[in-house]
């Protein structure tokens, strides 16, 4: 009887120091979100867009249930142009974005990308995974993690972890981590380097809640990759990247906007990458940020309004002009197409030195977080030049 014991008291032991290891294991994901457990082997759908629909068939008239569909034949799944969904295949969690379409056979195991755009990340696969592009012999290895597109007979990749490489028609491409390579209809061609992603994001996951209009002003920063000046800034209303709410060119590490026009989602996820403007490339982006607003006493429909400027004082003193005003304090302003500095109350002061005698037009613009603009005009008289 005492050993019975002891042999239970072990096993409850492994049991309990396993499962201790598995949930604080680096590659362990849970998603307390969804409440899902990522299935280390097979094919499975996790998760679908909010109103969106993944469908079996080309005619959309058989849309999938998670709940229910069990993958134990060959099976067609493609999205509208709306939808975007996510799926495990043997430890990789893959984000289809909307119109893409994937063939599975669970007999074979087999796994083909046929159209549209994918991203991938390995969760807990231990070993080298598989997968065809377009159809089965264009063998794709997975790296940790990239993303991929593919266009009319033309493959572009992102790889940003890891070693990748596929056969395409019959040709050997390989790439390493962060590298990008646009075959360009099936040429071969050398990968192009990528800048690594952004660290430290902000806000990295901010609760909000929205009581007047300036609440909805919201600073985005990162921190510099080095060599890299433009950053390519997207925002979501979720972390599918179902449905593109802002595409933003941002020069620097920071940029302030104005959420209002996107206030009707609970969560808005924002995600940023530096952007080789001479190669069009947009490089690995950052982590996912997600802003989430508890509470909105905003009225809806309220629409953000153009930005106020108020010149206070504008003196001439021979070819010198001295300008002082204010605006918004989270605008950008220019007066003549000459970037102005604000404080933090909106303040500035400014001056504008003229070579020529005469009435000079001086134009005042500013933009605000929203992307609104006020453009307002002032009219001086230049009498001497000295």
């Amino acid at each position: 009887m005492t050993k019975l014991r002891v042999i239970f008291l072990a096993g409850a032991f492994l049991i309990a120091i396993s499962g201790f290891f598995w949930l604080n294991h680096p590659d362990f994901s849970l998603s307390f979100a969804s409440k899902r457990i990522i299935p280390v082997l097979g094919f499975q759908i996790t998760g679908i867009s909010e109103k969106g629909n993944v469908w079996l068939d080309n005619d959309e008239t058989q849309p999938v249930n998670i709940k229910t569909l069990n993958f134990v034949s060959e099976t067609q799944l493609r999205s509208d142009a709306q939808t975007a969904w996510e799926f495990f295949f043997d430890g990789f969690l893959f984000t289809a974005l909307p119109e893409s379409a994937i063939h599975y056979t669970p007999q074979t195991r087999e796994l083909i990308l046929e159209k549209g755009e994918f991203y991938w990340d390995k969760k807990l696969a231990v070993q080298k995974v598989e997968i065809s592009l377009f159809k089965a012999g264009n063998i794709f290895r997975l790296s940790a993690s990239g993303r991929i597109r593919l266009g009319f007979n033309s493959i572009e990749i992102w790889n940003f972890s890891g070693q990748l490489d596929f056969d395409y028609n019959g040709k050997f491409f390989q790439l390493k981590g962060l590298q990008y390579l646009n075959t360009k209809n099936g040429n071969k061609i050398p990968p192009a380097n990528l800048f690594p992603a952004p660290p430290f994001v902000s806000p990295e996951a901010e609760t909000i809640a929205l009581t007047i209009p300036n609440d909805t002003i919201i600073q985005f920063k990162w921190k510099n990759v080095q060599g890299a000046r433009n950053y390519l800034l997207k925002l979501y209303p979720s972390s599918m990247r179902d449905n593109l709410l802002l595409s933003k060119m941002v020069a620097g590490n920071s940029i302030v906007l104005d959420i209002m026009p996107f206030i009707e989602y609970s969560e808005l996820y924002w995600e940023v990458a530096a952007f080789d403007t001479v190669r069009q490339i947009e490089s690995a982006p950052a982590k996912m940020g997600v802003i989430r607003i508890s509470s909105s006493l905003l009225k809806k429909g309220l629409l953000p309004q153009p930005p106020q400027i108020e010149v206070d004082s504008l003196s001439v003193s021979g070819n010198m002009v001295l300008i002082k005003g204010r605006t918004d304090p989270n605008a950008q302003l220019s007066v003549d197409e000459v970037a102005v500095q604000l404080d933090s109350e909106g303040k500035f002061i400014h001056t504008i030195s003229y070579k020529s005698i005469g009435v000079k037009s001086i134009v005042f613009r500013v933009v605000a977080p929203s992307g609104l603009e006020s453009v307002f005009k002032k009219q001086v008289t230049i009498f001497d030049e000295q």
